[in-house]
């Protein structure tokens, strides 16, 4: 599945900042988020009402973009697949 795939990926980035950076609330929302859709990804396929409440694409084209075009990308791909993901 695309989507579980892309948020391991990003997951795995933000772990890795987090470690540097424990602190940085960009990088503590983000994991909350991937967490949250993991969960979502493992139970069930998300339903449209279950996407809206993504925003690390947001977040990260706003936060991130131009410091870290690494987890920028990884988390636009995850929010994307999420959103996207068939169910």
């Amino acid at each position: 599945m695309e989507a579980q795939q892309s948020a391991v990926t990003a997951l795995r980035i933000v772990d890795e900042r987090l470690q540097l950076n424990s602190q940085y609330g960009v990088y503590v929302h983000a994991k909350e988020q991937l967490d949250s859709m993991l969960a979502s990804l493992n139970s069930r396929e998300p339903i449209a009402e279950d996407r809206e409440w993504v925003d690390i694409g947001l977040m990260a084209a706003r936060e991130v973009d131009s410091s870290d075009p690494e987890l920028a990308g990884a988390l636009m791909d995850a929010d994307y697949d999420f959103k996207h993901a068939d169910g």
